[in-house]
């Protein structure tokens, strides 16, 4: 039996590896893509320690520190997670948990920690894959500052739509929000900034129904627009397009061993990552909005945390240890 699991293989899930082996933790990594949404980040520029990096190569220097640190990393989806109650001989009862990938393989823990992350929400309309990287990006903040002077779309309408138009403005010539409904759902003073901006502007009732490009790059956006009654088609040229309309976190593994949400559908944890089933951590972009934020520093911040927090628990200590200051690590 392993001391801990690890199910998901992103910037939080390794991270959490990374520790769990500086605890002396038995583990494994269980997740069928190894990176998570790194992948889909071709320029990363606000990683400390890095001025520029692709998040194929952050992926692979974390993967290969997982490995020299001793972390195993299995390749398979997992399908099931179940939770095993025993009574030991002195009458006390212990918990554990089985998980099951998509070979039939089962891994047994004494702890888990959900690092699922989420899955970017896309468009779904032609062009959109054709352009992945070549003008069609998932997350302003995390991109190649490649946009300046340049005319700029983001598609959505809440907060991280917003935000995404207030920082492309900073640089671009232009920035369009194309959003399908009447009102901006962002913060009051994000929205402020918005409408103030003279470079960007608010196209209502609008909905990109294709990306279009060269072959190579993406040229501009088939759109339609106007009220119900009044709707027109046509193309908005552009150099690049921002896709924020949010994520779907990768949570359905964990309803039925009884772990809580909120209204989101993102994990409900407390500040030492916990969840409401016992030995049951989560770490990264599924986690309850106010600790995450969607980023890579905030992913692997949680990744160490949770590791830390299953220490504690998988030792019976009542509050995580730390690597340094204060107090020391229990063996």
């Amino acid at each position: 039996m392993y001391d801990l699991i690890i199910i998901g293989a992103g910037p939080a899930g390794l991270t959490s590896s990374i520790y769990a082996s500086c605890f002396h933790l038995k583990h494994i990594v269980l997740s069928k893509t190894i990176g998570g949404q790194l992948l889909f980040a071709p320029d990363i520029l606000n990683y400390p320690g890095f001025e520029s990096i692709s998040g194929e190569e952050l992926t692979n220097r974390m993967v290969s520190q997982v490995k020299k640190r001793g972390g195993e990393i299995v390749e398979q989806a997992v399908e099931k997670i179940s939770k095993i109650e025993n009574t030991t001989t002195n009458g006390k009862s212990t918990i554990a948990y089985e998980v099951t990938t998509e070979k039939s393989e089962a891994f047994q823990g004494k702890a888990v920690i959900l690092a699922t992350g989420t899955e970017r929400r896309k468009l779904n309309v032609p062009g959109e894959v054709q352009y992945t990287a070549k003008g069609v990006h998932y997350c302003a903040t995390c991109e190649k500052f490649d946009y300046e002077n340049k005319v700029s779309a983001v598609i959505g309408g809440a907060n991280s739509a917003v935000q995404a138009a207030v920082e492309l403005a900073q640089a671009a010539s232009k920035v369009y929000i194309l959003y399908r409904g009447s009102e901006l759902r962002g913060d009051p003073i994000w929205v402020s900034q918005v409408t103030k901006n003279p470079i960007i502007e608010i196209l209502y009732h609008t909905q990109v129904k294709e990306i279009v490009g060269d072959g190579k790059n993406v040229t501009g956006v088939k759109i339609s627009t106007g009220k119900p009654t009044e709707q027109q088609e046509k193309v908005l040229p552009l150099d690049k397009v921002f896709i924020e309309i949010g994520g779907v976190p990768g949570t359905a593994l964990v309803i039925p061993i009884g772990v809580s949400m909120d209204p989101g559908g993102y994990i409900k944890v407390d500040e030492h990552l916990v969840t409401s089933a016992p030995g049951v951590f989560a770490a990264g972009d599924l986690v309850s909005y106010g600790l995450s934020i969607e980023q890579i520093s905030s992913a692997v911040g949680l990744g160490a945390r949770a590791s830390a927090s299953a220490f504690a628990y998988i030792k019976e200590e009542k509050k995580a240890p730390t690597l340094w200051g204060g107090s020391q690590i229990k063996r």
